[in-house]
């Protein structure tokens, strides 16, 4: 995945976060990248499948939700997060990763 499609993600990221959980965004910034590197081959694969009509919007919604389910996430709740903390975490990354890659669909 090119690094400024990563840095296009990891700024929506950001950006909600503030608005959802802004006493938690700096500390959840770095596993929501770290998530983004671990996934991003895959993630690569989507973008390029959905450009190409392979995937429809659907199929994005369906491919990032099981991706970043919140088994992922886990090791949040040993930080001390609450789970409405980890729901609002999980639901920024999916719209935000599912909003990029849709985006490739109506380029």
């Amino acid at each position: 995945m090119s690094e400024p499609f990563v840095d296009i993600i990891l700024q929506e990221m950001r950006h909600q976060l503030e608005e959802t959980l802004p006493r938690l965004s700096d500390r959840l910034l770095p596993a929501g990248k770290s998530l983004l590197k671990d996934s991003a081959s895959q993630l690569e694969t989507w973008a390029a499948q959905a450009a190409s009509g392979e995937l429809s919007r659907a199929d994005v919604d369906w491919l990032v939700r099981s991706r970043l389910d919140l088994h992922r996430l886990s090791a949040l709740r040993s930080a001390g997060l609450a789970q409405v903390e980890i729901d609002l975490f999980r639901q920024a990354i999916t719209r935000t990763v599912i909003g990029m890659l849709v985006g490739r669909i109506a380029a």
